[in-house]
């Protein structure tokens, strides 16, 4: 449990030290950036839902088949 307070910690200070160096809004660049990027993975997702729903219904069916199939596979081994 200490090491992991120490490891932590350590971080921590870093973080401060790197916050204070190049500043928040350079530091958070990238994690902020990334997220934007991916944002657009659940828009494309409704739209697909909204759009065609015939089509994502036999999706989900497959994923659904292929779940069961896996966990069925689980127990015989």
């Amino acid at each position: 449990m200490s090491s992991r307070l120490w490891s932590l910690g350590v971080f921590l200070v870093a973080l401060g030290i790197a916050a204070y160096v190049v500043g928040w809004n350079t530091l958070l660049w990238l994690p902020m950036t990334l997220l934007d990027s991916l944002w657009w993975v659940p828009a494309s997702i409704i739209r697909a839902i909204d759009e065609h729903p015939a089509t994502v219904g036999v999706i989900v069916a497959g994923v659904l088949l292929m779940v069961v199939a896996r966990l069925v596979g689980r127990r015989r081994e």
